[in-house]
């Protein structure tokens, strides 16, 4: 603690002395607030006195002087004088703002010059004005409430200068300068009297000060011993060593309260050679032995490691230092010590010493090699594994390091030597290294050698240590990793992961050379149906069969990969001319194209092929590969085995496509997908039979067609969609036609292929007419013939067959213009054959071939038992002549255009079923 040091009286500190503001400004925070606490008790009797006073003096001059000056002047003085000190009174003791009490300190100064100089000045009017008898008395009167105001501003010697000097002298300079010398003299003995109450302050209050400071002093003595008390024990409270004293014959006088914490033994017991009784039964005589020894031989220092029991009954290691001082004879005086708890340092190096013999027996037991070479001998030494895997009997002796790198590879020996003088050079202490190194029998090992060097004081390498592993194995299974990486494991060709490579390396060399490189994308047609029919096995034997024949065929500069499923990739190096590229395609496909065989079945083997060639179609690996896969995707709606060249034209179409798909997705997301139905009629009673619901959708520009979203129908997640968006429409038009008492018969929606891959349609469709309320036997369902031959054969079974038995029609849609054979009409439950438009719109010719396919139609279903519906009938000719033949069902323009859902009911109503049978009897008239 710093304490404020008294100023030497100088000419300086006399000025700042005796100049109250400046005192009051330097003074410390310890005597303004002792000065503070003594003004609040003197203060308020300051003013109690001259209340007292000045009420006396009003009273005694009553009736001699003017009542206004006696009693006027008394009543306004008390009013000043309460005034002041309710304000020191409301001033609180918890004050500690030195700012403050600097404020309220002048203030006083202040209100002292103030209230002494209107005390004295009304001390002088009373006396100028009373009776010249009764002068000296009211003088005498003023002088003694001066001084005793004046003594109660001891703790502010300044202030009471001030009352005394402002309020006795006025009336003490009358009496000064009074002809009378009673006057004079008693005017003498006031200024004598001042002299004396004035240099009484001044002393006063200069002891107080020097007592202040001397309590200041005293109490920072105080707080530093305490603070050194308190640090002293902190230090030996929170020292994790236990600090001790004994005896010079070895008894200990003291001891740490940490040991009572540690052992759990009380210091008292343990005084004297009480502590023995925690040493471990085990460490105690070899601990007493060494005391002993440090005593007997004059005060030798003493070093021990020995085990303390603890608290909980468990041992800790801990190490045992003492120390003697001595006195100026060189006798022993005491002996310090202390315990220092080393049980992590002690298992470490019991740990360490474990680990160095596991390390030793691993090392026998492990087939790593361990060497350790000395630069001083040149030699090398070596474990016994050394002579197992290299197959050497001389390493058992040791040899000299030109042996040994006379075993490494010639191609990796300049590598190795150059990495141990680098290892030297930049004072590396570690180093690994990998190599091939040759066995007796003369094969070579891949090595991985890991080296530790051991320094001099001056740096130089006095001993390399280190261990050989054989890693040959693994260096073959990571090679085999590497290559399973990068093809496939089926048909050895490089994976689509190498194929990409290969293809941009040719794109880097293309542009230097400036050749012509072509990139065929390959696709196995009907793939799928020999996995379902034959089974796995025989996919992926034909595809193992393409693989053959595809390496066969191109010469050794191409390149050929499997991307994936049945799809490869040809990269046709060096072509000749690029206009060639469509005719080396077509080459290829036919010479690998064939009959093949497979545990007694012919497999036919016909690829498609999409061509594209570098920097004319594609300036890029990545663009060229799309180009390639687009004139693939041409090859195969032109039919299998057909090889395309790629056209800008086809990136028109795949954009046209993705257009569609877009148009699908906007439409489905702003449900502008709407059902539009088309009225079927019966050719032999003109009645509305039903309905057929075709997928109409609003753009911005009108309605539109199905056929213009017909990628959308194609694509197997977005015709499920729409799928779904029809048959929710489809069965809630129909619910409200129930509830409306509109009899439309049974409404027939279409299915596209990709609504049988999952397996749930029947599900789907079931699910929401229970859930509507509405049988079965409403709907009936359209499938292409496409359907019947898809890849999804059994699915499209089942869920026919499901629906079947719960009342849904089954209706084959476009029948004649598929692949659909007769022994589909037996396999599936089909209820209906629908007649393809593509029949009925040349009927009006004469005699032409599609009269004699749709009577071959109508009677093949009349045999079977199948009902018949013509579509695309649009002349009354037509439709008669379809009557004639015995078509059950009509639909198209001559009966009506498809229509939305709010317009069925009204047709329904106005239908006239005689007048349609009169149209089609008149055709037939």
């Amino acid at each position: 603690m710093n304490l404020e040091e008294k100023e030497p009286y100088s000419d300086t500190s006399a000025f700042v002395r005796f100049n109250p503001f400046l005192k009051i400004a330097r003074s410390s925070d310890a005597i303004l607030l002792a000065q503070f606490e003594n003004l609040r008790t003197q203060i308020p009797l300051m003013y109690v006195l001259m209340v007292i006073n000045v009420g006396f003096l009003g009273l005694a001059t009553y009736g001699d002087v003017p009542d206004t000056h006696s009693v006027g002047g008394a009543s306004a003085l008390c009013l000043l004088i309460v005034i002041r000190a309710v304000i020191w009174r409301s001033r609180s003791k918890f004050v500690n703002d030195t700012a403050k009490i600097r404020r309220y300190l002048y203030g006083t100064l202040a209100a002292s010059v103030l209230l002494s100089a209107a005390f004295g000045g009304w001390g002088y009017l009373l006396f100028s004005e009373a009776d010249p008898a009764r002068s000296t008395a009211i003088a005498l009167f003023v002088f003694v409430g001066a001084i005793s105001c004046c003594y109660c501003l001891q703790a502010l010697p300044f202030a009471g200068w001030c009352v005394l000097i402002f309020g006795a002298s006025p009336v003490t300079l009358r009496l000064l300068l009074s002809p009378d010398w009673y006057s004079v003299e008693a005017g003498l003995t006031f200024l004598v009297a001042a002299g004396v109450i004035l240099r009484s302050l001044f002393t006063s209050n200069k002891a107080f000060e020097d007592l202040l400071y001397s309590r200041m002093e005293m109490s920072g003595l105080v707080k530093a011993l305490e603070q050194s008390q308190e640090h002293y024990r902190c230090s030996v409270e929170l020292d994790p060593q236990i600090p001790w004293i004994s005896d010079p014959e070895g008894s200990v006088t003291e001891l740490s309260p940490r040991w009572e914490d540690t052992t759990g033994l009380s210091r008292d017991s343990s005084l004297g050679w009480g502590w023995a009784k925690a040493a471990h039964p085990d460490d105690l005589p070899r601990v007493l032995a060494m005391w002993t020894l440090a005593l007997e031989t004059d005060g030798h220092e003493a070093d021990i490691r020995y085990r303390l029991r603890l608290h909980d009954g468990s041992f800790r290691w801990f190490r045992a230092r003492a120390y003697p001082r001595r006195n100026a004879n060189g006798n022993i005086l005491a002996w310090y010590g202390n315990l220092e708890d080393i049980h992590d340092q002690v298992m470490a190096e019991q740990a360490l010493q474990e680990s160095e013999e596991r390390y030793r027996l691993a090392s026998l037991a492990s087939n790593d090699i361990i060497w350790d070479f000395s630069s001083d001998h040149n030699r090398i030494q070596w474990s016994s594994a050394a002579a197992t895997i290299l197959g050497y009997p001389e390493t058992m002796e040791g040899t000299t390091r030109d042996w040994w790198m006379g075993r490494i590879h010639p191609a990796d020996r300049p590598e190795v030597l150059q990495r141990f003088k680098d290892v030297i050079a930049r004072g590396q202490t570690q180093w690994v290294q990998e190599f091939r190194a040759r066995t007796a029998t003369g094969d070579y090992l891949n090595m991985v050698s890991h080296g530790y060097i051991l320094r001099d004081e001056n740096g130089t390498p006095k001993r390399i240590i280190g261990s050989l592993q054989d890693v040959t194995r693994q260096r073959e299974y990571e090679a085999r990793l590497q290559w399973a990486a990068h093809h496939d494991a089926l048909t050895g060709l490089p994976n689509r992961t190498l194929f990409n490579e290969h293809l941009e390396a040719v794109f880097r060399e293309g542009r230097s050379t400036g050749s012509c490189t072509l990139l065929m994308v390959l696709d196995v047609d009907r793939f799928k149906a020999v996995n379902d029919d034959l089974g796995h096995d025989a996919g992926d034997a034909l595809l193992q069969e393409v693989a053959g024949r595809l390496r066969s065929a191109v010469p050794a500069s191409a390149s050929v990969a499997r991307l994936g499923g049945d799809e490869f990739a040809v990269i046709w190096r060096d072509l000749d001319e690029e206009k060639l590229a469509a005719d080396t395609a077509a080459a290829l496909l036919a010479s690998i194209s064939g009959a093949a065989e497979f545990d007694g079945h012919q497999i036919d083997v016909i690829l498609s092929a999409g061509v594209a060639v570098a920097f004319s179609d594609g300036q890029s690996a990545e663009e060229l590969h799309k180009c390639a896969d687009l004139a693939l995707y041409a090859a195969k709606r032109d039919g299998a085995g057909q090889a395309c060249r790629f056209r800008d034209e086809l990136r028109q179409l795949a954009a046209r496509e993705t257009g569609m798909l877009w148009d699908a997705r906007t439409a489905l997301q702003s449900n502008r997908i709407v059902p539009f139905y088309q009225p079927k009629v019966c050719l032999r009673t003109g009645e509305c039979v039903g309905f057929e619901a075709l997928l109409r959708w609003h753009h911005q520009e009108g309605l539109r067609l199905p056929s213009e979203i017909n990628a959308a129908l194609e694509d197997y997640g977005l015709s499920v969609q729409l799928t779904n968006r029809m048959l929710d429409c489809v069965i809630s038009d129909l619910a409200f036609w129930l509830d409306s008492g509109v009899d439309v018969r049974r409404i027939a929606i279409n299915g596209a292929a990709g609504d049988f891959r999952r397996g749930d349609f029947a599900d789907r469709i079931l699910q929401r007419l229970e859930s509507a309320g509405l049988p079965a036997t409403v709907l009936q369902l359209e499938v292409t013939e496409s359907v019947l031959v898809s890849q999804h054969v059994k699915n499209v079974d089942n869920t026919l067959r499901t629906l079947a038995r719960a009342g849904v029609t089954i209706a084959l849609d476009d029948f004649g213009t598929g692949y659909a054979s007769l022994t589909h009409l037996k396999q599936f439950p089909v209820h209906t054959l629908k007649i393809d438009r593509s029949f009925i719109r040349r009927l009006d010719a004469e005699r032409s071939e599609d009269d004699v396919i749709v009577s071959a139609v109508l009677d093949l279903a009349r045999n079977l038992g199948i009902s018949t519906v013509a579509e695309g009938i649009e002349t009354p000719a037509q439709a008669a002549y379809l009557a004639r033949k015995g078509c059950d069902v009509g639909q198209g323009y001559l009966f009506g255009r498809p229509m939305p859902a709010a317009q069925v009911g009204e047709m329904i109503e106005v239908w006239n079923a005689a007048a349609a049978r009169s149209l089609i009897g008149s055709a037939a008239a």
